[in-house]
């Protein structure tokens, strides 16, 4: 979208999106945690951006490119064609175990508690967790699970369904495993994660 944007503002073309999603905006509704809203508020500009440019700006959703519409139909029907995909897999560690019942991936458990459809619910009837990983979306699905039981993500977008299995965790004890050094850590901003369980 943010390509999008540039693109709109800087030209007077038409422009087509092609969304696979159900609904648009990918990471931004798909990949940032449900309690950090002030993120998740640059949809609003994404929002005005369509509504401002309504006459020469059309969004489909629900489009898988090679299946519904082809690279030779974008080419030969568009003077230029911006692949502007993300990256959708996720990388496996690659060590003894990684691929074990209820080892899952950070992104895969985002993008479930976001609601992304057709997302397997993982399971969640453990008491211990461990979290590989000291970046952001390591803390954020710390923070997920350790405050969901006590009601503070009522108030954020998370999806009624993903929040009535996660508010019946039963998580004791979560612990963090940075694979490197605190001056590699991945987070943006410097804060207090205070697990309550």
């Amino acid at each position: 979208m943010f390509a999008c944007n540039g693109v709109l503002r800087k030209s007077d073309f038409n422009v087509d999106v092609f969304e696979y999603s159900p609904v648009p905006f990918g990471l931004v509704r798909y990949g940032v945690a449900p309690d950090h809203q002030e993120v998740k508020n640059v949809i609003k500009q994404f929002d005005q951006m369509f509504e401002r440019n309504r006459n020469r700006l059309r969004l489909f959703c629900n489009v898988k490119i090679g299946r519904d519409v082809t690279f030779d139909e974008l080419t030969h029907g568009y003077d230029a064609v911006l692949l502007a995909y993300g990256s959708h897999k996720t990388r496996q560690l690659g060590i003894p175990g990684s691929d074990s019942k209820n080892v899952i991936s950070g992104s895969d458990f985002v993008g479930w508690y976001n609601g992304v459809p057709h997302a397997p619910t993982p399971d969640l009837s453990a008491t211990d967790v461990v979290i590989v990983g000291n970046g952001n979306v390591a803390l954020d699905c710390a923070r997920v699970l350790s405050t969901a039981s006590s009601g503070a993500l009522r108030a954020t977008d998370i999806p009624d369904d993903r929040l009535v299995v996660l508010e019946k965790v039963p998580i004791k004890d979560i612990k963090i495993l940075g694979r490197r050094g605190p001056e590699h850590v991945g987070f943006y901003f410097l804060f207090c994660l205070k697990i309550c369980i």
